[in-house]
């Protein structure tokens, strides 16, 4: 562990942080525009199936269970519960220059 005198480095990074309607997954726009996800898995909480598309990030909308986040190309990624618009694979191809997403309860 740690001892009287031991020198510790930290790396503290800067996050904008969102939370889904129930406060039950939460998600971190970190300033080089990636994403890093925690809290409920069902709500959004992982987002490992999506990962390697959450590079260059530059805002995230929360439904009540669901994530959607644009990209600086303007595509649109979207993780959480799929009833609660956290599955836009059948759109995906309609997603493209997206300049903004507004949430719902249970849809972006």
């Amino acid at each position: 562990g740690v001892q009287a005198n031991d020198t510790l480095y930290v790396t503290v990074q800067r996050c904008r942080i969102f939370s889904n309607q129930h406060a039950g997954a939460f998600a971190c726009l970190k300033a080089d525009g990636t994403v890093e996800t925690w809290g409920d898995m069902d709500r959004g909480g992982n987002s490992n199936s999506t990962q390697p598309q959450l590079q260059y990030v530059q805002d995230i909308s929360a439904s009540s269970q669901a994530f959607a986040a644009i990209t600086n190309s303007g595509k649109v990624v979207t993780w959480g519960h799929h009833m609660w618009g956290g599955d836009s694979k059948k759109v995906r191809r309609q997603l493209v220059g997206v300049r903004k997403i507004a949430a719902a309860s249970a849809a972006f």
